[in-house]
Formats: C-alpha cells, sequence, structure tokens
C-alpha cells in the first residue's frame, strides 16, 4: 500500500513546508517516505514542486510521469501543468487561486481563462476537489495559513493514508507555538472544505 503526490506551485506558496510537514506525518504512521523536490526559478515567483511518495518500502523518490496518485496544486496554472504526471484515475486537489505567469502580465503570453483551466483538470482527473484556500484563509485573518487548510483538505481525502492526529503532530513540531492554534484551525476548515466541495 502506497500513495505517490505531486505537490505544486510558485516560490513562497510554501510548497516545500507543506511537503515537509506531510512527509513528517508519515513517518509517524511508520511509512517508508522518500521526497525531492524540483525547483524553477522559485525565488522569482516561478514553478516549484515537491515528489513525495509513501509506503511499506519506497526505492526512489522521482515519480514517473503518468503515475502520480494525487495532484495537489497550491495554483489553477500549475496544477494544470503538473497534469502530465497522474494516473489515468488519478486525483486532483486544487486551490482555486489563478496567478498570471509573467510572460502573460508583460503581454507576451496569451491569457488563459482559470475555468478553462479547471475545465482541463475535470477532462483528464477521475476527481477534482476546489478549494478556496484564499478565501478560508481570509476568514482566519491571516493569508499565510493557506497552505496549512490545503495540507486539512488533503487529509480529507479518501486516498489518504495518515491519520489526522500525526498531521496535527507534524505542525505543532514544525510550526511556532504563537501560530498554532491558527494553523490547527486552518487545518481544520480545510478538511471541512473537503466533505463540502
Amino acid at each position: 500500500m502506497g500513495l505517490d503526490l505531486i505537490f505544486t506551485g510558485v516560490g513562497g506558496q510554501g510548497v516545500v513546508v507543506l511537503s515537509d510537514i506531510f512527509c513528517e506525518a508519515a513517518l509517524l504512521d511508520g511509512f517508508d517516505v522518500a521526497k525531492a523536490e524540483i525547483h524553477g526559478m522559485a525565488q522569482r515567483g516561478g514553478s516549484i514542486s515537491a515528489h513525495v511518495r509513501i509506503g511499506d518500502k519506497v526505492l526512489s523518490p522521482l515519480i514517473e510521469t503518468g503515475t502520480a496518485d494525487l495532484i495537489v496544486g497550491f495554483e489553477i496554472l500549475e496544477t494544470a501543468r503538473a497534469l502530465p504526471m497522474l494516473k489515468p484515475k488519478g486525483t486532483v486537489l486544487v486551490n482555486t487561486k489563478y496567478i498570471p505567469p509573467n510572460s502573460i502580465k508583460q503581454g507576451n503570453a496569451k491569457p488563459v481563462k482559470p475555468k478553462e483551466l479547471l475545465d482541463l483538470l475535470r477532462l483528464n482527473a477521475r476527481c477534482v476537489y476546489e478549494i478556496d484556500g484564499i478565501g478560508i484563509a481570509q476568514k482566519l485573518g491571516n493569508l499565510l495559513v493557506v497552505n496549512t487548510v490545503i495540507l486539512g483538505a488533503v487529509s480529507a481525502l479518501p486516498e489518504n493514508l495518515i491519520k489526522q492526529d500525526s498531521f496535527k503532530q507534524a505542525i505543532t513540531s514544525n510550526l511556532k507555538e504563537k501560530y498554532l492554534r491558527l494553523n490547527l484551525e486552518a487545518f481544520e476548515l480545510g478538511r471541512q472544505s473537503v466533505s463540502l466541495s
């Protein structure tokens, strides 16, 4: 039994931190874990992704094209770019934030409508969970908890193999105490958002 995930977004969204917490939670549950990060121009808002594999025994951190069980997208465009990694009946969880790349901002590329990207996701995945991470974070009064909202949503998916308590323990050990209550609340709201979608 195992799970192969791609976490994807742009630099500054917390992709690395979130994938680290996910891996720690998996280790707490006794899984073998392997992770690899792929950075584009992440410091300038470019693409970043993390391959995470958990199971009884994991031999390689890299996930082959077309074999990922789950894509976890921090924004719509990067999620669509990661679609070739998804297996035919895979699942996508996407934060409905759209960040146009610099080429579009500078007028060097044609704009893409977020609805078209969401339609593409729905066409290529067995199941797509759309999460309004920004909206939930705004209700909590802190946009920095979007990635914890996303982690909560991941924990509520049928594909998830990790116990809720292990996620909470990993959050507790990775975040400063003054931010803990807020992040645990964000985690819970993320979980609830899956049941509502």
